[in-house]
């Protein structure tokens, strides 16, 4: 990919590495990764007329700040998620978004794994949909020696697990769905004394009447990076898994379940112009910084996968406070 940006990356740890290795597969000129607790105390970086495109991978408290640094000194942003650490924050960038009327993208890359595209392809003949399920666990906050700036709520905010992985798959459900989670019910759980949870249970309602089920987990031993969303219809269920990334599982009473590969012929034309892109751990991620920086540069073709707003950071934000609020008055909390 031939443009004429000049990224900056701010955050040094394993999402801006990650997001400097996109971009590098891109070629995309960039300027980082750099420290975040730099850059806030020294923001000429952020003011660079050659940048115009602000990568935020730094902890969740420095999202508002640098985000909002960024739109104001006139650069588009692509922040990772959560937005904010609470709703106010979200809200605030959202609002700053809409005022300075750059291109505010939030960093949701699992829309772009080829699979998950198929799924939203095929998700129309499955039927009228009655329920969703699914988790995402990982391990590597089991133990009480594991540490990581996220268990600390000034700097990962008041919800770890629901607002760190479970928003991935709350973007994912909405998205393929096309519902709306509009209340929660949750139980959460905490390990080690630790003040934000490391797993949950969650009880969804969604907008035209789907149930959902949610378990969440950064302490379920064995379980690397392991996400699977399933969705039950009227005629056919469908199963995409992480850990198998490039399988979807459907599924219906006539017959045996199928099992649709990306190397498929049958796949769909936009889940095909993904599968013949090279794979690899980063590949979810590429792809969206491709579809961002295709946008960019002014490519009016729709992205195989829409592109997630701050907008989605708000909502999911709320999501993720209604669930607190669940846990602890015990009862359904509505989404506002």
């Amino acid at each position: 990919m031939e443009t004429d940006h000049h990224a900056l990356v701010v955050g040094s740890g394993y999402a801006g590495v990650k997001h400097a290795e996109a971009l590098d597969e891109l070629g995309i000129a960039f300027t980082g990764p750099l420290s975040a607790r730099r850059v806030m105390e020294d923001s000429r970086a952020l003011e660079d007329p050659a940048v115009n495109v602000v990568h935020v991978c730094a902890a969740n408290d420095l999202h508002v700040a640098l985000a909002g640094r960024a739109m104001r000194a006139g650069k588009d942003v692509i922040c990772e998620k959560p937005l904010a650490v609470d709703v106010r924050g979200a809200d605030e960038l959202v609002s700053l978004a809409h005022k300075t009327g750059r291109l505010a993208v939030l960093a949701y890359n699992y829309r772009f794994h080829p699979m998950v595209v198929e799924l939203a392809a095929r998700v129309v003949f499955l039927g009228p949909l009655h329920s969703a399920r699914g988790s995402f666990l990982q391990d590597w906050l089991l133990l009480a020696t594991d540490a990581n700036w996220r268990v600390e709520e000034a700097r990962g905010g008041a919800s770890r697990a629901i607002a760190d992985i479970g928003a991935h798959w709350l973007d994912l459900v909405e998205l393929v769905s096309g519902q709306r989670i509009v209340a929660v019910a949750a139980q959460l759980g905490r390990l080690h004394g630790r003040g934000t949870e490391d797993h949950a249970g969650l009880l969804l309602r969604f907008s035209d009447g789907m149930t959902g089920t949610l378990v969440l987990s950064q302490a379920a031993a064995g379980h690397r990076n392991d996400m699977e969303l399933s969705l039950d219809g009227s005629t056919g269920s469908a199963t995409w898994h992480h850990e198998r990334p490039n399988e979807l599982w459907l599924g219906s009473r006539a017959g045996d379940a199928l099992v649709v590969a990306r190397d498929d012929d049958l796949i769909s034309p936009a889940a095909r112009a993904l599968a013949a892109l090279p794979a690899g751990p980063n590949e979810a991620r590429r792809n969206l910084l491709a579809a961002v920086y295709a946008r960019l540069s002014g490519d009016e073709r729709e992205p195989v996968a829409p592109l997630a707003t701050f907008e989605d950071g708000l909502r999911h934000a709320r999501f993720a406070a209604a669930a607190l609020e669940s846990a602890s008055r015990e009862k359904w909390v509505s989404i506002t």
